[in-house]
């Protein structure tokens, strides 16, 4: 029997962690550091795109890999937070990363473990889990590094896992992992700049060269593409369409997550099939809120409500 899609947005975050946010007032390298407040959030970029998939009012569903002496701390937030939780357990505990937070600078400072290691059984348990997903899903969203020893081509197997059952696939990530998988042709991808040079394999120094690789990433099969530009925004392009757009200003609580707000933000909008414009719209907006909470819990809606008619949107026109 022939089973309905349900406009599902699943993440999948191979490489998960606890994120220990500590907040201090200034942070002075080799002096003593007084922690002024404490978050301990379960994460991993995946994780951060469901929390603001579930905050923009979608279904949110997760799966990858979890340490099964740990999965507690994970299981109570999912159960918190209503999020359906298909992750496949291994042996050993989820790593936890340190986000250091300088109140005076805005500076964070990560120092980030490698995570845990899967077999070839717990691969192919996950591969089944994410094929039976995939029924009844319309939207993936793999994200974040790596675990260690895992094959560069993680990402590349998935994606034309998915392709095969007709699932859209949004990639965020970086490195080996990145370029690889670019081979498999993700519905979309989205790399800084520096990301983007290693990608081509050149320096990207200019307008023209930029939108070079972008034409050249949407050629390749890829339908849209976001290219991060840090303070200056970030650029969107599909089809014939390039823009440029910008957050409004506002204090910066901890950048941890921005990225994953915005990646979530593209995939609810493309899930309600909204224009170009109203994506970005949506994903900046749902980043800029993010920004301003501290360690990685995404904005309210009404935060992201508020910041909507503040985002900045304009055509950009440079052509290779």
């Amino acid at each position: 029997m022939v089973q309905t899609r349900k406009n599902k947005i699943i993440t999948v975050t191979l490489n998960p962690a606890l994120d220990r946010t500590l907040q201090f007032s200034s942070f002075d390298l080799g002096k003593v550091n007084r922690v002024i407040q404490e978050r301990l959030d379960p994460a991993g970029k995946g994780i951060n795109v469901a929390h603001v998939i579930k905050t923009l009012g979608e279904a949110a569903i997760v799966t990858g890999f979890l340490g099964q002496d740990n999965a507690d701390k994970f299981n109570s937030s999912f159960t918190k937070m209503d999020i359906e939780n298909h992750f496949v357990l291994i042996p050993g505990c989820t790593r936890v990363n340190t986000k250091l937070v300088d109140q005076t600078t805005g500076l964070v400072t990560e120092v980030n473990f490698p995570g845990l290691t899967f077999s070839a059984d717990d691969w192919l348990r996950l591969k089944q889990t994410i094929s039976k997903l995939a029924q009844t899903a319309d939207s993936f969203i793999l994200s974040g590094s790596l675990p260690p020893d895992a094959p560069p081509d993680s990402y590349y197997q998935l994606i034309t896992l998915l392709k095969e059952q007709h699932c859209k696939v949004f990639l965020d990530t970086s490195g080996p992992a990145l370029t690889t998988a670019l081979e498999a042709a993700p519905y979309a991808v989205k790399p800084n700049i520096t990301e983007l040079s290693e990608i081509m394999g050149r320096s990207l120094t200019n307008s023209r060269e930029l939108s070079q690789a972008i034409n050249q990433l949407l050629l390749s099969g890829i339908q849209l593409v976001v290219v991060s530009l840090g303070e200056q925004g970030a650029l969107i392009a599909a089809g014939d369409e390039r823009l440029r757009v910008k957050a409004p200003a506002i204090k910066i609580g901890s950048t941890v997550g921005a990225g994953d707000a915005m990646v979530a933000g593209l995939a609810v909008a493309d899930t309600r099939e909204l224009s170009l414009a109203d994506k970005a719209r949506l994903a900046t907006a749902a980043a800029a809120a993010t920004v301003a909470k501290p360690g990685t819990q995404p904005g309210s809606l009404q935060e992201i409500e508020k910041l909507l008619p503040l985002v900045q949107i304009e055509n950009w026109e440079e052509r290779a």
